[in-house]
């Protein structure tokens, strides 16, 4: 399991741990052509973002000043995490911490503790299946035109970052599907 804790600096992570994905995260080592996705190196581990914010929850709303969370999430949680094969938890976010009450920074840290507890037996996040991808260099690794065409009648695209120029998946980054598939 692992968990990177941060605080969120200008809609990403802090140099530093930009830093160590860039030096740690190598191809050959965190992910090869072959092994990426879910048949990525880790593919066996879970991982989560730990981090706070400067802001509250409602600037991170699709109507927000700061636009959806789910887009500013997809590179890390996809783009680097679900990339190297990693079972991506939903993210813990501590919203803007630095300008609550103490009681409301304690039940952060309440519902934290708790969350923890039973952290290893989470459902991942879901992303959209590597098997819906023609992922050879000819095709362009692009969606099967079979998947474009049934995903025609769907309301939502289907993943923060393919959404077909659909509405975004509600929670698509920030919660995992319940056990009868819909998100919590």
């Amino acid at each position: 399991m692992s968990s990177l804790q941060f605080p969120l600096y200008w809609f990403s992570v802090p140099a530093v741990l930009k830093g160590w994905f860039d030096r740690v995260l190598t191809q050959g080592f965190a992910f090869s052509l072959q092994k990426i996705y879910s048949k990525g190196v880790f593919k066996d581990k879970k991982a989560l973002l730990s981090f706070t914010t400067g802001a509250p929850e409602s600037m991170f709303q699709p109507d927000g000043i700061d636009g959806d969370i789910n887009v500013t999430l997809w590179p890390l949680q996809n783009g680097i995490l679900n990339f190297c094969g990693f079972q991506v938890l939903a993210p813990q976010i501590f919203w803007d911490p630095a300008h609550c009450p103490a009681a409301v920074r304690a039940q952060m840290l309440e519902g934290w503790r708790a969350r923890l507890r039973g952290l290893l037996t989470e459902r991942p996040l879901t992303f959209a299946p590597r098997e819906l991808f023609d992922l050879s260099f000819q095709a362009g690794f692009r969606l099967r035109p079979k998947v474009k065409e049934e995903q025609k009648a769907q309301p939502f695209g289907l993943s923060t970052g393919h959404h077909l120029g659909k509405p975004l998946p509600p929670d698509d980054q920030t919660r995992a599907p319940s056990a009868g598939g819909n998100r919590k």
